[in-house]
Order: C-alpha cells, then sequence, then structure tokens
C-alpha cells in the first residue's frame, strides 16, 4: 500500500489496492519512457504484469493504472481464443476501463479542472489521453514545475502554437510544421522528407 500511496491521489489508494489484489498482477513502477505511459503484459499466461511510468502526477498515475487494470479485466475474462479476435483498446476494453474508472470519478479524487474533461474522455475513451487535447492540458497542470528543465528562456510550446512552416524539434529529430488536421498536424521530418501527424498539443522546442 505503500508503494500506491507514494504516486496516487490519496482518496483513491484504497480502490487501487483492491484491483491490485483482485487481478493479483506484478506492479512495476518504471522510468520515464518517452514512447508510453504505461503497458500491460501476459507472458505465456503467467502472471499478469502492469507498469506504470514513475513521473506521472497522481491523477495522470491513476489514470494510467486503470487503464492498464482494465486490459487485465479482459484478459482474465474472456478466453484466448476470444482474445485473439479482440483490439486491444475496442469495446471489451473500453467497457471495462468505463466500469473501473467510475468509483473514482468524483470530486473527492480528482480537482474540477481534470473532472470535467475526463469524465467526457471516459465516454468513449481511446487508447491513449493524449487523443483528449482537454484532458492532456488540465493534466499538464498538475505536473510538478521541474526547475532543471523549464528555464525562463525555454522554447518549448504545443505544436498547434506554431506557425506553418516553423522549424521544430521532437524526440530529437527536425521537423517543419505542416497544416492543422483536427487533433494532429501533419509535418514533415527533415532529414528524409516523409509527412508524420504528430498530436497537435506535443510539447515541442521551436528552432530559432
Amino acid at each position: 500500500m505503500d508503494v500506491l500511496a507514494k504516486y496516487l491521489p490519496a482518496a483513491s489508494v484504497s480502490y487501487c489496492l483492491n484491483l491490485w489484489q483482485h487481478y493479483a498482477f506484478q506492479l512495476k513502477i518504471a522510468r520515464t519512457r518517452k514512447t508510453k505511459l504505461g503497458d500491460f503484459r501476459a507472458p505465456g499466461r503467467g502472471q499478469l504484469q502492469i507498469s506504470v511510468n514513475a513521473d506521472l502526477n497522481p491523477f495522470a498515475f491513476l489514470i494510467t493504472y486503470i487503464h492498464e487494470v482494465a486490459h487485465a479485466d479482459v484478459y482474465v475474462s474472456h478466453t484466448p481464443r476470444q482474445l485473439r479476435t479482440m483490439k486491444p483498446h475496442g469495446p471489451a476494453w473500453q467497457q471495462a476501463f468505463q466500469r473501473l474508472m467510475q468509483p473514482v470519478l468524483t470530486e473527492e479524487v480528482f480537482p474540477d479542472a481534470i473532472l470535467e474533461p475526463l469524465r467526457v474522455y471516459m465516454q468513449a475513451p481511446a487508447a491513449t489521453s493524449q487523443a483528449s487535447p482537454a484532458l492532456v492540458h488540465a493534466l499538464r497542470q498538475a505536473d510538478p514545475v521541474r526547475h532543471n528543465e523549464l528555464k525562463p528562456n525555454d522554447r518549448l510550446l504545443a505544436l498547434r502554437d506554431l506557425a506553418e512552416g516553423e522549424l521544430f524539434q521532437f524526440r530529437e529529430k527536425t521537423y517543419q510544421r505542416g497544416t492543422l488536421r483536427r487533433t494532429r498536424v501533419v509535418c514533415k521530418e527533415i532529414s528524409s522528407s516523409k509527412s508524420y501527424a504528430i498530436l497537435a498539443h506535443a510539447l515541442v522546442e521551436k528552432c530559432e
């Protein structure tokens, strides 16, 4: 319980501990991963494994934790044959995620600024909360200030705030900002000239 208490909102710790005990998974608190916030594994139908990034704020940690527990719920509720025909974030996972999140969708657990966009997102949850710009923005406001990373002259800003044609760096590559298409911006990677659709609210570093 001490492990969970370190990372979760206080009002959600007991519930999350019950989920841990019920699904009997191995929990790993992982180092920062650029490509994912958490994951679920069931190696050889052995003990279930869930990992969540350690650097998430308590609210993002809770959402990610239950996201992965929902995968565990789907896994133990269906046969191997059924699982082979299911999409990882299809209807079965969405329903499990919605059901498992319901007990913590309260003002006791989440501040109003996060709870409102979270409830909207949970109506049709996607593979990642990054698909909801409003939720991502609200969660970022709860991030601790990292003084060693953020400086007064820091050039980090949301991709959508760059002008078309401007150059920026993202995940150690240089891109040129293109046109906005719904929630993503089509950008050209300079070294390869290939186009990529990057989330409009992704934090990027503007090139001087």
